[in-house]
């Protein structure tokens, strides 16, 4: 038993939210803290300088006039004295696939937080719009029911086990008419698949303009694509070499120290 916080980028109506939460009750004590509105694309965005209204919705239930990142930071300081040992995020009702999603996404940017505050964090998605097809209700239902019982299974090795070593992230995507016996282990796409569309003023960025989504194997893309669960590890340490810049450097005539 250990003590959760969920959180997301839908707001505090979701069905994504709702299948969540039920399928973490049994795992300890939950915390649910959600932006007051739907906030797609802040990513990790933190509000400032305004600041965020909390309100109670319910016991151990809370919205925030900010973003999925604030909601975790604040999330810390509801839960004081007490430790959060593992931050849920979801499920969010659209894909989060790519280097792209994991930039922008609000999902995974509550994720992100947690993980630099050294918090277990897991991140779950439904692919459903954004170049994939709208599921009938009574589909997304079944697939939110699947999505939420194995982000429990997950989020109760965690709790048991810890996370995977070198790993600090978990993204799960879900495609439509889940099953459950089919699982990847992934990579992040890396082609670019969000563009403006538009003209004479007005643009709306949106995915896959004019295409259909693709991936090469083994990445979450092509997981979705050929209707595996997605599962994704992300480290979050960004690797550089220096050694290349030193002679960049050196060939510009900058000195370095």
């Amino acid at each position: 038993m250990g003590k959760l916080v969920i959180t997301n980028d839908d707001g505090p109506n979701s069905p994504g939210l709702r299948a969540l939460v039920e399928g973490l009750r049994d795992l300890g004590e939950l915390l649910v803290i959600v932006p007051e509105e739907a906030l797609g694309g802040r990513g990790k965005a933190i509000s400032l300088p305004r600041p965020i209204k909390v309100r109670e919705a319910g016991d151990d239930f809370y919205t925030i006039s900010g973003t999925p990142a604030d909601a975790v930071l604040i999330a810390l300081e509801l839960s004081k004295p007490e430790p959060i040992d593992l931050v849920v995020s979801g499920i969010n009702l659209g894909p989060n696939v790519g280097l792209e999603d994991f930039f922008h996404s609000g999902t995974v940017g509550a994720a992100i937080q947690a993980s630099l505050k050294g918090i277990p964090a897991l991140a779950v998605s439904y692919a459903i719009g954004e170049g994939f097809p709208r599921p009938t209700e009574e589909q997304m239902e079944a697939d939110l029911r699947i999505a939420a019982e194995l982000a429990s299974r997950l989020a109760k090795a965690i709790l048991d086990l810890g996370m995977p070593e070198g790993i600090d992230i978990i993204s799960v995507n879900v495609p439509i008419g889940a099953d459950p016996s089919r699982i990847a282990i992934t990579e992040l796409l890396s082609i670019p698949f969000w563009e403006a569309v538009g003209g004479e003023g007005d643009f709306v960025v949106r995915p896959w303009p004019g295409r259909k989504p693709l991936g090469p194997r083994g990445t979450d893309m092509w997981a979705l694509l050929n209707d595996y669960i997605s599962i994704t590890p992300i480290k979050l340490g960004l690797r550089y070499e220096k050694a290349s810049l030193r002679a960049f450097l050196e060939e510009a005539g900058l000195p370095w120290a």
